[in-house]
C-alpha cells in the first residue's frame, strides 16, 4: 500500500510535475462529519487515558526482521523486501524477501554492487531500479524477479516512467536516465510485458517532447497505474496515445512554448486536464478531445500550482496559503492563509498548519468550501485502510500510538501502543511495519 507521510511536508515541498512515477493521488469526495471541537477532546481523553495507566489495547501479534542502517524497505500487499547494504564497504548487497503477516523470509539472493535506487511489485513480479553511476545521468539498470523464487526473469537498461493499467511498464529506453524538462533530449518510448520483457509497441520521442500519464490509484493496495499517455511536442503538436497499444486517440496542434527560457514551459496532467504551465500562465485543456477549457495568468514567485490534489485541483503560496480551483473554469473556489500543505489522503482532503513539533497538525476540509470538518491533530503518517484511516504518532518516549479514524465521523479509536518504535512506519492490507531503535523493522499482524 501507498502511504502519504504527512509530517515531512512543507509549503516548499509540492508534487513535481510527472515524470518518473513515485507516489501516488487519490480523489477527494465530500462527506459530513462532527465538529472538530468535539473529536480533539475525544481523541485527547483517549490518549491521556492510556498514557496515566488506563486499560489499554490488547497486544497484537509481533514479529521481527533483521536490518542494519541504510537499507532499503518496501512492504506490499503480502510481501516486505529487504535490500540490505554491503557491510563496511565489501562485498555485495543483498534482497531478502518476507512474507507478512508472519514475517517469514522466503528467499534471499545476492545483488551486484550496483546501487539500488527503488523497488516496485507489479502483478507477481518485482522490479529493481539499480544505479551503476549514481552521480550520473545514467539509465537505472532495470531487474525483474519471479515474486515467489527470486530468480531474475530479465534485465536491461531503461528508465520506468510509469505502469499501464494493462500491466506494461512504460521505460524510456536509452542509455541515459529521464530528465524532465523542455532541454529533455532524443529517445525512445517502449512498452513491455513485464513477464518476459517483451516490446509491446515503441515510439521515437525528439528531444524536447514532454510526455504526460493519467496516474491514479483505483485500489489503494495497488500500484499507480495509468492508462493515457499525452505526449507533447516542441513544434505544438500534443498527442493523446493509448498505453495499451500505443495508438493516437487524438492530435491537436497547440501554440507552441512561447521564446524565452524554455524551462518555464511545462506540462501534466491534473483533475483529467492536460494542463501547459508557461512563465506566467497556465492553459487547461480536457481530455481526451484536447479541447481548450481556460486560461490564468499566474505568479510562480508567491505561488506553486495549479496541481492534482484528489479530484481537485490545489496550490500553495509562500510563505503559506493554499488555494482549492473551479477545475471547470480555473477560477478560485477558496483560499485560507492557515495552511502550509494540502493533500487528498484516500477520499479525504486534508491540510497542515505548522506546529512547534517534528509533525504537523492535520485537519480535514470539505473541499467545496475548505471549511474544516475535523481537526485530527499531529501524525507522522495517516493512511487509508479498507473503509478507514489509520494514523501513527510517534511519542519521546519511543512508543508509537496507532489511532484508527472512521471517516463516516473522524471519530477515533485506539487500536495499538508499540513499544520500541523510532519512526518510519507504514501499512499493508495485514499488517504495520515500523523501523526499531536497533534499525531492526517490527511488523504487527493486523486485528481481524
Amino acid at each position: 500500500m501507498a502511504t502519504i507521510e504527512l509530517g515531512e511536508l512543507t509549503a516548499a515541498s509540492r508534487p513535481e510535475p510527472v515524470g518518473p512515477v513515485r507516489a501516488a493521488t487519490r480523489g477527494a469526495v465530500r462527506r459530513r462529519m462532527p465538529r472538530s471541537g468535539l473529536l480533539a477532546a475525544v481523541l485527547v481523553g483517549l490518549l491521556g487515558t492510556v498514557a496515566a495507566g488506563g486499560p489499554s489495547p490488547r497486544p497484537w501479534p509481533e514479529a521481527t526482521i533483521p536490518t542494519r542502517l541504510g537499507s532499503i524497505v518496501l512492504a506490499d500487499r503480502d510481501w516486505m523486501f529487504v535490500v540490505e547494504p554491503r557491510r563496511s564497504g565489501r562485498g555485495a548487497p543483498e534482497l531478502a524477501a518476507y512474507r507478512l503477516p508472519a514475517a517469514e523470509q522466503s528467499w534471499r539472493v545476492t545483488l551486484s554492487t550496483d546501487a539500488v535506487g527503488s523497488l516496485q511489485v507489479v502483478g507477481e513480479h518485482l522490479l529493481l531500479a539499480r544505479y551503476p553511476e549514481p552521480l550520473l545521468s545514467r539509465a537505472a539498470r532495470l531487474t525483474v524477479l519471479d515474486l515467489s523464487a527470486g530468480a531474475v526473469v530479465w534485465e536491461r537498461e531503461a528508465s520506468l516512467l510509469v505502469v499501464g493499467n494493462g500491466g506494461e511498464l512504460v521505460l524510456w529506453a536509452t542509455a541515459e536516465d529521464w530528465q524532465p524538462g523542455a532541454e529533455s533530449r532524443p529517445g525512445r518510448l517502449e512498452a513491455v510485458d513485464p513477464a518476459s520483457g517483451a516490446v509491446r509497441w515503441s515510439l521515437p520521442v525528439p528531444a524536447g517532447a514532454l510526455p504526460s500519464f493519467d496516474t491514479t490509484v483505483v485500489d489503494p493496495a495497488a500500484p499507480v497505474r495509468a492508462s493515457t499517455l499525452v505526449l507533447a511536442l516542441p513544434s505544438g503538436r500534443v498527442e493523446v496515445r493509448d498505453l495499451g497499444t500505443g495508438a493516437v486517440v487524438r492530435a491537436v496542434q497547440l501554440p507552441p512554448p512561447s521564446a524565452g527560457p524554455q524551462a518555464n514551459w511545462r506540462a501534466e496532467i491534473a483533475a483529467g486536464l492536460f494542463l501547459v504551465y508557461e512563465e506566467s500562465t497556465v492553459t487547461a485543456y480536457g481530455l481526451p478531445w484536447l479541447d481548450r477549457r481556460w486560461s490564468v495568468r499566474t505568479q510562480p514567485a508567491v505561488e506553486q500550482g495549479p496541481f492534482g490534489c484528489g479530484a481537485d485541483l490545489c496550490s500553495l503560496r509562500r510563505p503559506r496559503g493554499v488555494r482549492v480551483w473551479d477545475a471547470g473554469t480555473g477560477g478560485t473556489r477558496w483560499s485560507d492563509e492557515r495552511w502550509t500543505g494540502i493533500w487528498a489522503v484516500g477520499d479525504a482532503l486534508v491540510a497542515a498548519r505548522a506546529g512547534t513539533g517534528p509533525t504537523e497538525a492535520l485537519s480535514v476540509l470539505d473541499p467545496a468550501t475548505g471549511r474544516v470538518l475535523a481537526d485530527l491533530g499531529a501524525w507522522g503518517l495517516l493512511t487509508p485502510h479498507g473503509s478507514r484511516f489509520v494514523a501513527v504518532r510517534y511519542g519521546a518516549d519511543r512508543r508509537a500510538w496507532v489511532v484508527e479514524f472512521d471517516p463516516a465521523t473522524w471519530r477515533s479509536r485506539l487500536l495499538a501502543v508499540l513499544p520500541g518504535v523510532s519512526d518510519d512506519c507504514g501499512l499493508t492490507a495485514t499488517a504495520l511495519h515500523c523501523r526499531r531503535l536497533d534499525a531492526s523493522i517490527g511488523v504487527w499482524r493486523l486485528p481481524g
